[in-house]
């Protein structure tokens, strides 16, 4: 197979799996035909070398003689122009790639994951193999399924369905015990994502997170009291000491109260870790301070470890105060804690004035950067301090980190 037909096999193979993934064709019979036209595939044609030219339509031809594409030439002159290529005979297509036809590679592992449906294993992993025995299709092996991940897939599921095979072993270390290959289980996990992401809002999915080598951590500081669900001593913090939660101990939090017990209650959430530490680190507060009564520190978008205690500060009728950057990943951040904490959160020098304090010390934001600004909600974009500065924002594409800006002073 020559440089050129591979190309054009690999495109046609790419159109197919797009269009398969194509929510405007419903199934797989109305895709009868694909075609790609040669301003497209080969945009600098006219000007390419003839060489290359040549070889270009002589693949063509040669794909054209072979059944695998059908060939459109401008004015019905052959030699002229080659305006489009054309593909009627999928199989034909994939024969010629070396490669299974997705649609009977499909069938056979649906008909595996219905024959492992049938077997005494755990009700939530029959469940799981149901739905795919009926849902599995050419978009899942366009997005690398084939049956050895699929079987590798309930194998991890099949071991996971027993709490008690994954207690004390780490992700690497079950690798090997399943594949006998130290790094395929994260390479399945990252497969399985949109899959998981789709299954997930039909069918029960175990939470298989434990097992992506992701620790989240987050700390926390005031004169407060930690409650836990299963531990009837808390921690007492009464010297405001900076206070480290992985997620496993965060999730088990179930309160967390003032050591003064006073009725109102005040959070600073913090986006980035040498402000953290500035301000909360344990020493007398200024007046500055003295409105919050404990510090959580975010660390940009929150983790599950930070989520966690959000969520907990919130039912214990904490109010919330954010710090963050002046930026749109900044006020994302806030509008973020705000979903999580389901209550409003009060922006902390994140306004137009702190912005023209700082603006000579500013950095440039990228396109993508500045592309964050559409998903800030109308909602966040309304709270007064945020409205000065995202105006600021658009007008200079300019971005204020948090680590420059001192708190102790008043803008």
């Amino acid at each position: 197979m020559t440089v050129w037909e591979k190309k054009i096999i690999d495109a046609f193979i790419a159109h197919y799996f797009t269009s398969a993934s194509d929510p405007s064709v419903p199934n797989n019979e109305d895709r009868n035909s694909l075609r790609i036209r040669t301003s497209v595939f080969f945009p600098g044609f006219d000007s390419a070398h003839p060489d290359e030219k040549e070889s270009y339509l002589e693949a063509a031809e040669s794909l054209e003689r072979k059944g695998v594409i059908r060939l459109n030439w401008e004015k019905r002159s052959k030699g002229e122009r080659l305006k489009t290529l054309s593909c009627d005979d999928f199989e034909k297509l994939f024969e010629e790639a070396g490669r299974p036809f997705p649609e009977t590679e499909a069938e056979e592992i649906r008909a595996m994951l219905a024959a492992k449906a049938k077997q005494n294993i755990a009700p939530q992993v029959i469940a799981i193999m149901n739905y795919l025995s009926t849902n599995f299709g050419t978009r899942e092996i366009g997005q690398g399924f084939d049956r050895r991940a699929m079987e590798e897939f309930s194998r991890l599921l099949e071991f996971c369905s027993n709490p008690a095979q994954i207690e004390n072993i780490t992700t690497r270390a079950l690798s090997i015990q399943l594949y006998r290959d130290s790094k395929r289980l994260e390479e399945l996990l990252s497969l399985c994502k949109p899959l998981l992401s789709r299954m997930e809002k039909t069918v029960a999915m175990p939470d298989l997170t434990f097992l992506e080598r992701s620790y989240p951590e987050t700390m926390i500081s005031g004169k407060i009291i930690i409650e836990f669900k299963n531990q009837k001593t808390p921690i007492l913090n009464e010297g405001s000491n900076i206070l480290g939660f992985p997620l496993e101990t965060a999730e088990e939090i179930s309160g967390i109260q003032l050591v003064s017990r006073k009725n109102e209650k005040a959070v600073l959430t913090i986006e980035n870790k040498e402000t953290f530490y500035a301000l909360a680190s344990p020493h007398e507060q200024s007046e500055n301070f003295s409105h919050y009564d404990c510090f959580l520190y975010i660390g940009g978008y929150s983790n599950r470890a930070a989520a966690a205690i959000v969520r907990t500060l919130s039912t214990s009728g904490f109010s919330f105060y954010h710090a963050g950057d002046l930026d749109p990943d900044g006020v994302l951040i806030l509008q973020q804690i705000q979903e999580i904490a389901q209550k409003p959160v009060i922006p902390v020098r994140m306004d137009a004035a702190t912005f023209k304090k700082y603006r000579a010390w500013a950095r440039t934001l990228s396109k993508p950067m500045l592309h964050q600004l559409t998903k800030i909600k109308k909602e966040t974009k309304a709270i007064p301090e945020l409205a000065g500065l995202l105006q600021h924002i658009e007008e200079t594409g300019l971005g204020v980190e948090q680590e420059i800006i001192d708190y102790r002073l008043q803008v």
